[in-house]
């Protein structure tokens, strides 16, 4: 094909030793043509029918809509079908010999015809999820900017809090109110710059979208169908890009509001003998009052995937860390954002804390609970996670700070709880007598559901949830079964692959990993609950094991043994 670079010149004029200026270019032919040949190009027999665009309209057409060829390189015949199996055009030599047994091959005219609109479709569809991108970063870069606002107001607001309060006591507190006004300001400054770094991204997810909203907007007018029909899948592939890395903004908390508060110490009348500090500094950024829209018609798009099991038999794992933890009923485990490493010893009260090296830290207990309480975990926000206390009194779950186990808030179940988690507002735990409760955060956890077909005893099993649905596994009858908020089974997945599964988790495209005890391995299962694969096996070191976490942004597996040993993954 001619390389469209200035000067032009006619690709038939040059095979005959001449220059002309090209004027027009023949997508089917691949060839830019002077105004002499394109008059004789829509006279000729064989070319009459072609559909010529100027250079300078061809020009405008994104560079790799340009490389698309419209003639097969083996057989030099028009690339006329579509074989969905092998996700790849073939022409018609290559469909009776290459594709032969295939069963699912479309001829390119028939799916693309003007009158059922389809290549329009396809776009426009395209740019109605960048149309909702866009909308979703523009809310975002507002909510950003109100928060900056609403930063320092607070910092306004705090500051005076501090000077009436300093009028309350002598001259004594000058250095106290300095050190807590220079906190202030530090918490500011940092969250601030935090949030404009949140925004700098946004516009850079925002200039991607108005790039190629450009570019689409130049293929709907100059492309050809087979143009439109390959670049289809460049623009939502780069579409769907552009969604994760909004999205993964949005989960791995950048964001959640930043709330600076001052707290008073409670002995400030008789600070002379009491008082070490003239107040504290507390930031909450786990609330957020944005939230996105992704909406777009998925049966407008040509590519779809055949088969869930793609992706889970792509899913492959890489040692990082092997950590000995050093205690037995090593029951629950999460990631911070931090990357320090938090795991719970069962029924001890015990929650030992890694940092990101494997390197042990700490070993922190919850200071108003008793001694033998602790099976399941969650990570709540940031700053916080959820301790369940397992087969012994009370029935209570813990909000404690990540940090120095500090109790945030305590709620009674009235039954015992095992295996949590913490998705979206939504606290989820299973029970003793009473099957799987879901909690509403926005509530205060104090509003409480049974899910429906879950009743019974659910007693040391574990569960993972995601906005749609909950999974739970169930070692009483080796099953992981997926339920909607409803109560309504989806799937079911029982299979000698796993057996005894304990500990459950998610990925960022909800695959489940599960630990199978007995099976001495962690399983994969597609998010249909089709498919699934052993991850890792005993031979990567897994015997009994009992916890499993993912962190989705790190996208980094951590999984417990029941004793002793732990390890860190690279999910690859």
């Amino acid at each position: 094909m001619a390389a469209i670079e200035s000067p032009q010149l006619c690709d038939v004029c040059l095979n005959r030793d001449l220059n002309k200026t090209a004027e027009e270019y023949c997508p089917q032919c691949e060839e830019v043509l002077c105004r002499e040949c394109r008059d004789h190009h829509k006279i000729s027999r064989s070319s009459k029918s072609h559909k010529t665009i100027t250079v300078n309209k061809y020009n405008r057409l994104p560079y790799f809509i340009k490389r698309i060829k419209h003639n097969c390189e083996e057989h030099d015949f028009v690339l006329e079908f579509f074989c969905k199996s092998h996700d790849s055009l073939c022409c018609k030599i290559c469909s009776i010999s290459a594709h032969k047994e295939c069963k699912e091959i479309i001829f390119i005219e028939d799916f693309l015809t003007p009158s059922k609109g389809l290549p329009s479709v396809a776009l426009d569809n395209i740019e109605k999820v960048l149309k909702n991108l866009e909308s979703n970063i523009s809310s975002a870069i507002k909510d950003r900017n109100r928060n900056l606002t609403d930063l320092r107001e607070q910092k306004r607001v705090i500051a005076e809090q501090i000077k009436e309060k300093r009028q309350e006591i002598n001259i004594l507190l000058d250095n106290f109110e300095e050190a807590l006004l220079e906190k202030a300001s530090a918490l500011e400054k940092e969250y601030s710059q935090k949030t404009e770094d949140v925004i700098a991204k946004l516009n850079e997810e925002k200039q991607k979208v108005d790039e190629i909203k450009k570019d689409i907007e130049s293929v709907k007018s100059y492309a050809t169908n087979l143009q439109i029909f390959i670049g289809s899948k460049s623009f939502e592939e780069n579409v769907s890009t552009n969604e994760l890395n909004v999205q993964k903004l949005y989960d791995d908390g950048s964001l959640n509001d930043v709330i600076i508060e001052c707290t008073f110490n409670e002995k400030l009348d008789q600070f002379i003998k009491d008082i070490n500090a003239f107040g504290n500094m507390r930031v909450d950024n786990s609330e957020k009052h944005v939230s996105f829209s992704w909406k777009g018609d998925k049966s407008a798009q040509i590519y779809q995937p055949i088969s869930g099991a793609k992706s889970v038999e792509n899913i492959n794992v890489k040692i990082v860390h092997k950590i000995n933890v050093g205690r037995d009923e090593l029951s629950g485990c999460v990631v911070s954002e931090s990357g320090n490493m938090l795991f719970l010893i069962a029924h001890k009260n015990s929650l030992m804390k890694y940092l990101p090296n494997g390197e042990f830290y700490s070993e922190l207990h919850i200071n108003i609970a008793p001694s033998n309480i602790g099976y399941g975990l969650a990570v709540v926000d940031s700053n916080t996670i959820a301790v369940s206390t397992g087969g012994n009194n009370p029935h209570k779950i813990y909000l404690i700070d990540i940090n120095n186990a500090a109790v945030h808030q305590v709620f009674d179940l009235k039954d015992f709880c095992y295996g949590l988690s913490y998705h979206n507002g939504s606290l989820v735990c299973c029970t003793y007598n009473q099957g799987i409760h879901i909690f509403d955060k926005s509530k205060k956890f104090t509003n409480m559901q049974v899910l429906p077909n879950t009743t019974g005893s659910l007693y040391d099993t574990y569960v993972t949830s995601n906005e749609n649905f909950i999974f739970h596994s169930n070692y009483h009858d080796n099953s992981v079964v997926c339920y909607n908020y409803n109560g309504q089974v989806q799937w079911k997945y029982t299979n000698s692959l796993l057996r005894r599964p304990y500990g459950i988790t998610l990925d960022h495209k909800n695959n489940i990993y599960v630990a199978g005890a007995e099976s001495n391995n962690i399983v994969v299962i597609s998010k249909d609950g089709k498919q699934a694969k052993e991850l890792i096996g005993a031979s990567d070191g897994i015997s009994n094991p009992r916890a499993i976490y993912f962190h989705k942004t790190k996208n980094i597996l951590l999984v417990t043994n029941n004793i002793n040993t732990a390890f860190l993954f690279d999910v690859i």
